[in-house]
């Protein structure tokens, strides 16, 4: 439920910090292995587990943290999350051996994944459809600002203090968001507790871990490596067995862990698939360019960081307007210009020499990076716009293993073509076998040979190699910008943003009557209507939980594809009908100065006429089935609570007041709750009659509900 006033801006300043926090981690390491390797006389194959162990963590957990979240409380993992991510920060800078410090990078993996899908999933429980985007791009933005801050703030703290306090800093952090989170973050679970789901559960993160060490290994072994090609097949046919599992679960009527329902939303699909696919254009420029200020232009690591806050620069500079463009042109149109400015930036950056100005290499960093962030921006709040707060923790979890994949995909993918780019360019004719193998390694390699023999021309051949890898980087960079736009402008839908809702969701906007719609919509309305029929015959003959949705597509004697068209889930089949949109309809036409209850009564009475007696006799059915089921009662307080906001939207409109004023959603509130009382009155009484009692209850709200 959205909460009141600026106390959700300052919680989601304390989420969007412990998020930083977070993504710190992810990348401070980078400047800290050599000083750990003497520290915890750790070797090669610990220092690639302190860094990898945590990214695996951090991808693998996320559908389970989404799922403990809605269970158990999203809040209450929230903060648990942080309470072991500082322990774990603490553990790590206290170690004593590799394995402890391996150990803690495990726990604060895990709990780092926790934090980021429920900070997420607090965008949707915190604000309202028109204050998300919004609050979407204030959250990317503090993510942007842990990629250039780890390694400046880790350079600058390892060459003054203890390495230690590279990990301590994390826990005033911690504080800081506990404090905050226990005051202002509102607890929010699903309504009807979901499924363990055991077995999707073990394959999704057995899943993600696989693939994520199979990138991360062919980011630094390359694409040709048969046990990294081994590991990303597997981990892919491990996934593709999980999402075969879960549609077979849903089909059967049971509790998924990811309900395959959500990617029947084309705006949730591809906004989460598209912020994938951003991450994937620019996160190659956090491995390319440090390479280039430092072994190329002769930077430190301290000076290299701070010649990536362009970087950092132009992702906010993309991020915070995302919202207000999207509201002008779509989220369609605001994720296809971003993924077009990522495209021109990487061309531009196509150019660049060992020799170019740093004003003209800072200038296409910032372009580049100012659309990544406006297009992965909104395409998260284009996603997130179809989550309602009972799915917003395991939706938010599908939209963070997208984007946590994405960056050791694009990773392996910027570093093999730069590597397979400078291998191509760089000369080494004349140098011994030895020699000349330690030059391909890398651009340093060739640089510590060329010192070691004293040759200037395979130094300036190294950096120009180097040069010439980093070009076509850039160039497969520009063409994932290319496809994206592509990809943006085919699937995600049309429409502003703060104006869609999830097609998982009953549509509750206004509808057509019978009187003017097409034969089309007819006929659709149809075939729904004889789904339902079917259905509920079902339901009343054998139970509920007794009737799978395949019973019901052989009643109704149509396709798995039809069904699924109409219905997203079983509940659906129960809950869905036209009078909720026909109401507010109803509700608008009437005469400017009514009163608001009296227009309720006016607009209830106008639909309930327009029912024919099998229409009134399903109708009863249908709440005495919601009514039985502890699952669908929970689903229809979900649906009566998004009738509560649309209601209050209608009445702010007529009033000229503000939707989220006080005074509106408390009536609001008052007439669904009447509303609500009559469903209870008609189950337990078979002769009533739903017009009447409507009427009743709404009559006694507006004499001022005496007793």
């Amino acid at each position: 439920m959205p909460v009141a006033g600026s106390r959700k801006w300052w919680a989601l300043g304390a989420v969007s910090l412990c998020v930083l926090a977070v993504s710190l981690d992810g990348t401070v390491l980078s400047v800290a292995l050599t000083t750990l390797a003497k520290a915890l006389h750790a070797s090669e194959s610990d220092l690639e587990w302190f860094s990898s162990g945590y990214l695996l963590l951090l991808a693998a957990a996320t559908l389970p943290a989404g799922l403990v979240g809605d269970r158990f409380g999203r809040k209450k993992l929230l903060l648990v999350s942080l309470t072991v991510f500082g322990a774990g920060s603490a553990l790590c800078a206290e170690a004593p051996s590799p394995a402890v410090f391996l150990l803690a990078r495990l726990l604060m993996g895990l709990a780092g994944a926790g934090v980021t899908v429920m900070a997420m999933s607090a965008l949707t429980v915190l604000f309202d459809d028109a204050e998300r985007p919004k609050a979407t791009g204030i959250y990317e933005a503090a993510n942007f600002l842990a990629l250039p801050l780890g390694p400046i703030l880790g350079g600058w703290m390892l060459s003054r203090f203890w390495w230690g306090w590279v990990f301590l800093i994390n826990i005033p952090v911690v504080i800081v968001g506990l404090a905050v989170g226990i005051a202002l973050i509102p607890e929010s679970r699903a309504a009807e507790r979901p499924g363990l789901d055991p077995p999707g559960t073990a394959a999704s993160t057995i899943g993600l871990v696989v693939v994520t060490y199979g990138l991360i290994e062919a980011g630094s072994k390359g694409w040709g490596d048969p046990a990294a090609l081994a590991l990303i097949a597997a981990g892919l046919l491990t996934l593709a067995g999980f999402a075969g599992w879960e549609r077979r679960l849903a089909r059967r009527g049971g509790q998924p862990l990811v309900d395959p329902a959500l990617f029947r939303s084309r705006s949730f699909t591809s906004g989460a698939v598209l912020g994938g696919v951003a991450g994937l254009g620019m996160i190659g420029l956090l491995f390319s360019m440090p390479q280039y200020f430092q072994a190329i232009r002769g930077a430190d690591a301290f000076g290299s960081g701070l010649r990536l806050l362009p970087l950092v620069g132009g992702l906010i500079a993309g991020a915070l307007p995302a919202s207000a463009v999207a509201k002008a042109i779509g989220s369609r149109l605001t994720v296809t210009l971003g993924f077009a400015l990522l495209a021109v930036g990487a061309l531009a950056g196509t150019m660049t020499r060992a020799t170019s100005g740093m004003t003209f290499v800072a200038l296409w960093m910032a372009v580049l990076c100012a659309g990544t962030g406006m297009a992965l921006t909104a395409a998260t709040a284009a996603a997130l716009s179809q989550l309602s707060a009972e799915r917003s923790g395991i939706g938010s979890a599908v939209v963070q293993a997208f984007q946590k994949t994405a960056g050791p995909f694009g990773t392996a993918i910027a570093g093999s073509v730069l590597a397979a780019g400078y291998q191509a360019r760089l000369h080494v004719t004349g140098l011994p076998a030895a020699a000349a193998a330690a030059a391909r390694q890398s651009v340093d390699g060739g640089l510590a040979v060329a010192s070691q023999v004293r040759s200037a021309g395979l130094a300036q051949s190294a950096r120009a190699a180097f040069a010439g890898g980093l070009d076509a980087s850039l160039l497969v960079s520009a063409g994932i910008g290319v496809a994206g736009a592509i990809l943006a402008l085919a699937f995600l839908p049309r429409g502003r943003a703060g104006h869609q809702h999830g097609s998982s969701e009953r549509n509750l906007m206004p509808a057509r009557t019978d009187q003017t719609a097409g034969l089309r919509e007819r006929k659709k309305a149809r075939t729904r209507a004889t789904i339902q029929s079917h259905a509920l015959q079902l339901f009343r003959e054998q139970g509920y939980d007794a009737t799978t949705i395949e019973q019901i597509i052989d009643a109704a004697e149509i396709s798995e594809t039809t069904f699924f068209r109409y219905f997203p889930t079983k509940e659906d089949v129960v809950l869905q009908d036209d009078y909720d949109p026909l109401i507010i309809a109803a509700y608008q036409q009437q005469p400017p100065g009514l009163a608001p209850v009296p227009a309720m009564r006016a607009a209830f009475a106008a639909v309930f006429a327009g029912m024919t007696p099998g229409q009134k006799t399903e109708q009863r059915h249908r709440v005495a089935l919601i009514l039985a089921v502890p699952r669908l009662r929970a689903a229809m307080l979900n649906q009566f609570f998004q009738l509560m906001e649309y209601l209050a939207a209608a009445m702010a409109e007529r009033a000229g007041l503000p939707a989220d004023d006080f005074k509106v959603r408390s009536v609001a509130g008052a007439i669904i709750g009447a509303a609500m009382a009559v469903l209870p009155a008609m189950n337990d009484d078979p002769d009533a009659d739903l017009a009447e009692l409507t009427d009743t209850a709404l009559m006694h709200l507006e004499s001022g509900l005496t007793l």
